[in-house]
């Protein structure tokens, strides 16, 4: 027997939500969701009638609520300038939908000072490609200190020709605490001036990086976490990385005092005879492997440089 009880729904409303045999059928998410197709005409940010830009649909959005940006198969967001797009509501994510080159896109152009900025907790891009459009972009996505509980999930990220890329792909501030980068493929195989994927400038707390593939140029290294030590044992977990840079080679960066747990982790350089991660003074590699050039089989990391063999 099923009670029908008032809520919103595209076939009516129903107050207390629909019930099937005494269950209730819950929904996955809190919030509202908002849909975005640049190739739409809309202006309501419904299904029917989507806002044509993230941005819009950003703006309709209640912070806290956990809404939901669901951007159609095809959509394109140009980022053309610095603060293009603003995240200003906490809890809010924003999920690409479609396949292949009809895959949902955030495009960056025009300029290398084009970028999003992160300044609420919270926020989640899911599904999306990340696409580089324009030549050394410094910071595709700058994440604030208010940034905290930052994800990026399922994206990928691609270049446009082989001098398209970016310098910096994800800038943490300090005290941009709880990172997760989980689940991407980042493969902008050939660049003019990329240096690092992530980079912080202080304390991160708790980051997490696991179940991704990147392989890209980095002049300094694809993680450069380098600048102070970071605290919650940063987790880097089931990633593959490849450093096509001769500069450093270094898949991951990080300061001596950091207490890092790398765990089935894959490295990869195309310089020789180079640790792919340093500096691992205090933090604990449980089988992983690296290798230096390629044609060559891989090794369990070393302690230091001087154990690996050319």
């Amino acid at each position: 027997m099923s009670t029908l009880r008032r809520s919103s729904s595209s076939f009516g409303t129903y107050a207390d939500g629909i019930i099937l045999r005494g269950m209730p059928l819950l929904t996955t998410y809190p919030g509202d969701v908002y849909w975005a197709d640049s190739g739409g005409g809309g202006s309501k940010g419904t299904f029917a009638s989507p806002d044509t830009s993230i941005s819009d649909a950003m703006a309709r959005c209640t912070s806290g609520n956990g809404d939901i940006i669901m951007c159609k198969p095809g959509h394109q967001e140009t980022i053309s300038a610095a603060a293009g797009l603003v995240c200003d509501k906490a809890n809010v994510a924003i999920v690409g939908t479609g396949t292949g080159s009809n895959q949902s896109k955030i495009v960056f152009d025009t300029a290398d000072t084009a970028d999003i900025d992160v300044t609420a907790s919270g926020v989640t891009f899911y599904g999306m490609w990340i696409y580089l459009n324009f030549a050394n972009v410094d910071g595709c996505f700058d994440v604030a200190a208010t940034g905290t509980y930052f994800t990026m999930q399922k994206c990928r990220w691609t270049g446009g020709t082989a001098v398209l890329d970016f310098e910096e792909g994800i800038n943490l501030a300090a005290a941009a605490n709880y990172f997760s980068f989980i689940d991407n493929d980042v493969r902008v195989l050939t660049a003019g001036d990329g240096e690092s994927l992530v980079f912080t400038v202080g304390e991160s707390v708790d980051m997490t990086v696991t179940g991704n593939f990147i392989a890209i140029p980095a002049t300094t290294a694809i993680f450069n976490i380098v600048a102070t030590a970071l605290t919650g044992a940063p987790l880097f977990m089931n990633n593959t990385m490849i450093n096509l840079d001769t500069t450093t080679g270094l898949c991951v960066s990080i300061h001596a005092d950091t207490v890092a747990t790398f765990v089935n982790e894959n490295y990869g350089a195309v310089k020789d005879n180079v640790v792919p991660a340093s500096t691992l003074t205090l933090s604990y590699m449980l089988n992983c492997h690296g290798v230096d050039l390629a044609d060559r089989g891989s090794l369990i990391w070393p302690a230091d440089a001087t154990n690996w063999t050319a």
